[in-house]
């Protein structure tokens, strides 16, 4: 058989990461079954999203699901990716050759290893890539894209034939993701109250102590916010409804 060729068991499984059970589960970025979904579809070593303004050299969102270990990205190593993005086409310009691709369809592989970004790739720690390119909103690209080790195999037409399949789903995914952000949730009096606090920078104990409760109390108010939210974070919790602390 060929190797390249997708089976009825890759179509089961194609169909089981955008199931409705998998779409509802949590995730910042993405439903987390679904990365988990596509790293069992097609072995790799990592599954990452991302939302990026190229033009700005800034990196908005990133969610990733690391299977082997890799080493956390930093500072130093975003600027690096942001310095060689504008030379490396298979990452300025992915679409000249279509919506998946990898570094393979624009160099060999001596050519790949002159460029800044082939440095960018061995520092955090893979060099296999395939790159989904979601259509990009408001002047950001959004990506998915999975990585696999120098000494595993290279992604092979089959990957990119199973990822070319699920596009148009994980794009409308996305979209229900964003337009749920711009839904903000009711929240009541007494949790707008607290984190109009806590977004002028009062401490959770300063937040207690003006409204006479518990740090207990200020926590368990913070945790249910965030779930009616769905973030995990003061900074995504403010940032989610920043006019309405605004009024």
């Amino acid at each position: 058989m060929n190797g390249n060729a997708i089976t009825e068991q890759d179509l089961r499984s194609l169909l089981d990461v955008v199931s409705p059970d998998a779409v509802a589960s949590a995730g910042p970025e993405l439903p987390d079954q679904v990365l988990r979904g596509l790293a069992e579809l097609i072995p790799c070593s990592s599954v990452s999203f991302f939302v990026l303004d190229p033009r700005r050299g800034e990196a908005h969102t990133m969610q990733e699901l690391d299977l082997q270990g890799l080493p956390a990205d930093d500072p130093e190593a975003d600027a690096l990716f942001f310095q060689a993005y504008w030379e490396c086409v298979a990452c300025s310009s992915p679409e000249i050759v279509g919506p998946v691709t990898t570094w393979q369809d624009f160099y060999s592989e001596r050519e790949f290893a002159t460029l800044l970004m082939s440095d960018y790739f061995r520092r955090v720690g893979f060099w296999h890539e395939l790159l989904v390119r979601l259509p990009p909103q408001g002047g950001y690209e959004r990506r998915l894209m999975l990585t696999r080790d120098a000494s595993d195999l290279p992604f092979s037409e089959r990957d990119r034939l199973l990822l070319t399949l699920l596009r148009p789903h994980l794009t409308h995914i996305r979209d229900r993701v964003e337009a749920a952000r711009r839904t903000v949730p009711v929240l009541t009096t007494r949790q707008l109250e607290l984190l109009r606090r806590v977004a002028g920078g009062a401490t959770n104990r300063q937040v207690a102590r003006d409204l006479g409760v518990s740090e207990g109390t200020v926590r368990k108010h913070l945790e249910n916010i965030y779930a009616r939210l769905q973030v995990h974070s003061r900074t995504e919790a403010i940032s989610r409804v920043g006019q309405l602390l605004a009024s």
